[in-house]
């Protein structure tokens, strides 16, 4: 899970530096995000082909929701990173398995305890304070973008979650590369910029970074109980804050760190409780 979030973290700065290059020769996000999802493709066929596996699937509408709130999610997050810090961005996106938990209710028939409901509570007023609201009811536009972005993810956490017991990893990853590079190519016809060399080897990056988080972060809910791993998915705010110190020597505020450790707090809690249930 660790390794996996290394990958998400890598990834993450690496759109943020395609995004930030000089004002002349910057990717659009959606240029980038469907890039993400091209490359990945590409890497994730190899592998179909040295399987020699069949695609094949039942759930094509479910495939379809989720590659959609995919690439929906991803381009949010890869252009809030241009405006606001890459750990407000990120801890913002870590609303989405509270919002998964929440929209289960309704899709999964699942409840909702009360020690599960008032970490909620707890965990969603660190996302409004690093919606940094002003005194006059104002609020930072792209981190309230970040906030939809979450809840679009956590409908894609929905989605996995029934594919995840009906189709093998490696289908439900093809599968979803493909429908999102399909989507995706649409808009990108009206952004899209030829690259050269060194944003072709960055867009690279971004779907193998992405590609092998997914391939470890769905291998270590595969072999390890859920509630154990789950809080170790948080270390990927520590490395976003690392690289994003390290290339643009950018350090979060007090109230990116008070909002970001709200959220961590949060989320932990209810994995822990759902370890003790289990």
């Amino acid at each position: 899970m660790i390794t996996s979030c290394m990958f998400f973290a890598a990834g993450t700065i690496c759109s943020k530096i395609l995004g930030l290059m000089n004002s002349t020769n910057a990717l659009h996000p959606l240029q980038v995000a469907h890039a993400r999802f091209f490359f990945a493709l590409i890497f994730i066929s190899v592998f179909i082909l040295i399987q020699s596996k069949p695609i094949s699937s039942d759930n094509l509408r479910i495939h379809f929701i989720r590659s959609s709130c995919g690439w929906a999610g991803v381009s949010i997050l890869f252009t809030a990173v241009l405006f606001i810090p890459v750990s407000d961005a990120t801890a913002i996106t870590f609303l989405n398995p509270i919002f998964a938990m929440l929209l289960a209710v309704f899709i999964l028939n699942e409840k909702v305890g009360v020690y599960r409901g008032f970490a909620t509570l707890i965990t969603f007023s660190g996302a409004i304070l690093l919606i940094r609201p002003t005194s006059n009811l104002g609020f930072n536009p792209v981190a309230a973008l970040c906030l939809l972005g979450a809840i679009i993810m956590g409908l894609e956490i929905i989605c996995i979650k029934i594919l995840s017991g009906r189709e093998s990893f490696p289908q439900i990853l093809f599968i979803n590369n493909l429908m999102a590079t399909i989507i995706g190519t649409i808009p990108v016809i009206f952004v899209f910029q030829l690259p050269d060399l060194v944003q072709v080897f960055f867009l690279v990056s971004v779907g193998l970074c992405f590609l092998l988080g997914q391939f470890f972060f769905l291998n270590a809910m595969r072999t390890s109980e859920t509630t154990f791993i789950a809080p170790f998915f948080y270390s990927t705010l520590i490395f976003v804050m690392i690289l994003d110190f390290l290339i643009y020597k950018n350090f979060p505020d007090l109230v990116s760190f008070i909002g970001s450790a709200i959220i961590v707090i949060g989320g932990t809690f209810i994995a822990y409780r759902e370890r003790l249930k289990s």
